[in-house]
């Protein structure tokens, strides 16, 4: 429901009720509650929901979360040095939630930090789902279908499968238009002190000059050199508690 209202701007009641699938009772009940603990506004003349100060607030804590000087820093390593959009994501259920990113000459996705993309698409939610067990991935997509963007798209779970097992054995995933059909990426896994993935790292360039060549023997050497030293998230970035 925060979400909707995010990412509209305002909603009123009867959409929260059509877009969630709430009744008119419950929906009603919930926004009055989050409108009573100041993360809405409801302005009583055009009956819409928006955003409240304490919403804004928590958003604020969050983004101050996400700065990561670390992750900057290695991100503008491949900026630098390849000069292609890098991004740094997280694994949240089906999606890979950005939480740092460079711009460079190549950018196709309208995305910021905070943006997410299906996991089963990108780059850098395959390599995540990778050093997920099968078990949790099987039943991550169990009753979800896996949407096709492009006829490179992977589309059923067993596909899905056996390519999480070669990325694993090689530790990274490519994506040659499986999310836009023009676009290229390559991702590898940042690991913590503990050698856990916690998140993953990708840079992002046109098919015509992302072949598998220049991939494996320009870009993949670079990316893995930078991703290599252990890197120390916020458990609410990674979900991980100690």
């Amino acid at each position: 429901m925060l979400e909707l209202v995010i990412s509209s701007g305002s909603t009123t009641l009867k959409d929260v009720q059509r877009q969630l699938g709430l009744g008119h009772t419950v929906a009603h009940r919930i926004l009055q509650t989050w409108t009573a603990l100041h993360y809405l506004n409801f302005d009583a003349e055009r009956k819409v929901y928006r955003a409240g100060l304490k919403l804004l607030w928590t958003g604020m804590r969050v983004r101050a979360a996400l700065d990561n000087p670390d992750l900057d820093g290695r991100l503008n390593q491949v900026l630098k040095t390849i000069g292609f959009t890098a991004n740094v994501g997280v694994l949240d259920g089906r999606l890979v939630l950005h939480v740092a990113r460079t711009v460079g000459r190549y950018s196709p996705f309208n995305i910021e930090v905070g943006s997410a993309l299906p996991a089963h698409a990108t780059s850098l939610g395959r390599v995540l789902l990778a050093f997920e067990s099968e078990a949790n991935v099987t039943r991550r997509y169990a009753d979800h279908d896996l949407t096709p963007y492009t006829n490179a798209t992977i589309t059923a779970l067993p596909t899905l499968l056996a390519d999480l097992r070669e990325i694993r054995k090689k530790k990274y995933a490519f994506s040659y238009g499986m999310i836009e059909s023009a676009t290229a990426s390559v991702a590898v896994p940042l690991r913590d002190a503990d050698g856990r993935v916690v998140a993953a790292m990708n840079v992002i360039g046109p098919m015509s000059e992302f072949g598998s060549d220049g991939i494996r023997d320009r870009i993949l050497p670079i990316l893995t050199e930078i991703a290599a030293p252990p890197v120390s998230l916020p458990a609410l970035i990674t979900g991980r508690h100690s």
